[in-house]
């Protein structure tokens, strides 16, 4: 289960001499990619005002996404940490500002802050495999489909819901961590009845690794699930450009999957992130509805970097990832899921 020492913290991040260059990864203190710290930084912002939170609280609010700067910093200074206990703080003190009260009371009652989630399960609790379908995906009952049928070319029965909503991802994000546990407690007993555990959304996959450390080895992402049935998959000859899982590339990268290997036939083209680009979409699962500008303005940039290269698809193996990227109203991203089972509307 998730634990929080800030004194631990604290010092750690009081010794970080590199706040200026971590400013530059990280959402905390710019706005539409401008920074507006003094040239303390992130990390100073937050840790001058460890008393008086509420100075902090904007930037504490638009950290949609400090893992960037965790791989950034050179003496390990943990940022996202501190940014969540910083908001935790906040929320306890009743100084969370006007604007975002709403959502984080949201977010605090266990409600999905997705507006078209609707509650979808389908499925039996015999099966082999539990998907856990995004919550940030529009068409659950669509999605489950696909999945099943995908796992019947590996004779895998499956139940599909999204009716654990993000799994205590934004509780644990807003650093509720007594709630995200009691949420984590309710739901230990169903995991634990599945050989596998797959899920399409990198943020639910984070919390599933950082609550059920005892289920590592069953828990998925829906590309490694995809990626053992790589010879089923129809050749695609076409240029594929990739938009990988931020989660995935910074926290787990064991569990990378080779998409050059999954689509040998195709060209596949991982375009780099360019300016500040680090939040990939901008909708960090579900963080960066707090700064709705932001967000558009976020998943434009990172849109400008996917459409540049010649291509003929552009996919996100994360659910949540291609629902902000097409928050951009640019060209329509499309999940890995989607593109395996030949979708209709493919391209």
């Amino acid at each position: 289960m998730a634990t929080q020492d800030f004194s631990k913290l604290y010092y750690r991040t009081a010794n970080c001499l590199t706040s200026d260059i971590i400013a530059d990864f990280s959402p905390v203190s710019r706005v539409l990619g401008a920074d507006t710290s003094t040239g303390m930084g992130v990390v100073f912002t937050a840790m001058g005002t460890r008393f008086d939170m509420q100075y902090a609280a904007k930037e504490a609010f638009m950290a949609a996404d400090s893992y960037e700067s965790d791989t950034r910093s050179i003496d390990d200074t943990p940022v996202a940490e501190v940014m969540r206990y910083v908001r935790s703080e906040i929320i306890a003190g009743g100084n969370v500002p006007e604007a975002y009260q709403a959502l984080t009371e949201k977010i605090r009652k266990g409600e999905c802050v997705y507006g078209q989630y609707a509650e979808y399960e389908s499925g039996c609790e015999e099966a082999d495999v539990l998907f856990l379908i995004s919550p940030a995906e529009a068409d659950a009952e669509k999605t489950a489909e696909k999945f099943t049928e995908f796992a019947g070319r590996l004779n895998k029965s499956c139940c599909c819901t999204n009716k654990y909503k993000d799994c205590g991802y934004l509780l644990l994000q807003l650093g509720q961590t007594e709630a995200a546990n009691a949420q984590a407690e309710a739901m230990a007993g169903i995991l634990g009845k599945y050989k596998e555990i797959v899920t399409d959304d990198g943020y639910v996959l984070d919390t599933l690794l950082i609550q059920f450390p005892e289920l590592s080895e069953r828990i998925r992402f829906i590309d490694e699930f995809i990626y053992e049935g790589k010879e089923t998959i129809k050749e695609a000859k076409e240029t594929i450009v990739l938009h990988e899982s931020g989660i995935i590339q910074r926290l787990y990268p064991s569990r990378s999957v080779d998409y050059r290997e999954l689509f040998a036939d195709g060209k596949v083209i991982l375009p780099v992130r360019s300016g500040f680009d680090v939040t990939d979409s901008g909708l960090a699962g579900g963080l960066g509805l707090y700064e709705p500008e932001n967000l558009t303005a976020i998943s434009g940039r990172r849109m400008a970097d996917l459409t540049e290269p010649e291509h003929d698809v552009i996919i996100t193996p994360c659910a949540c990832e291609a629902a902000g990227l097409n928050c951009a109203e640019k060209e329509r991203v499309m999940t890995l899921l989607e593109y395996v089972c030949h979708d209709t509307e493919r391209p």
